[in-house]
């Protein structure tokens, strides 16, 4: 019963954790509904939108849209006043198939708390992944399966990804 006790113990924590980070999800996601509306400007929220389109050799044309929901500190008191992070991403990528991803933020740290994929597994059924982190470390994968399949990014290809993003808008602020 001791050696079960920690698990149990670990078990409740990533439980907790996963929570938290559903609700702040949900949080980023209603601040999302207010893109272009009088809200969305009145609160300070700007978004940045980027379009792509690449020719790979052997695999053809690749068409990536992605939006950049940024959270801006107007705090006068913090360090970081007036400069954007990122809070949430959505992109579609278009080849043979399409490829649905969001990547959800820490307001506060920039770190990246969960990321939604959907598109095909190596069978070519649709199937939807969820990740949650914690510190920069996979917590929770739902399905438990975290390789790449035929068109799905792995858990770690989606931390690099995250970092990118986070460096992308490093430099937004320096033009901003």
């Amino acid at each position: 019963m001791t050696l079960l006790l920690p698990q149990i113990v670990s078990a409740q924590s990533v439980e907790a954790k996963v929570k938290k980070i559903r609700e702040q999800y949900n949080y980023a996601q209603e601040i999302a509904k207010w893109k272009n509306t009088d809200e969305w400007m009145e609160h300070g929220c700007h978004t940045l939108e980027f379009k792509s389109r690449a020719n790979y050799a052997g695999g053809g044309v690749v068409l990536t849209n992605t939006e950049v929901f940024l959270d801006i500190s107007d705090d006068y008191e913090r360090a970081d006043f007036n400069t954007a992070r990122p809070l949430l991403t959505r992109e579609t990528s278009e080849r043979s198939s399409k490829v649905y991803r969001e990547m959800l933020f820490d307001p506060d740290t920039g770190a990246l708390l969960f990321c939604y994929q959907r598109g095909l597994d190596t069978d070519g059924n649709t199937i939807e992944w969820r990740f949650y982190y914690d510190n920069g470390k996979l917590i929770k994968s739902v399905p438990a399966r975290t390789g790449e399949s035929m068109y799905m990014s792995s858990a770690e290809y989606i931390l690099g990804a995250a970092e990118a993003m986070k460096l992308i808008i490093l430099n937004f602020n320096s033009i901003y």
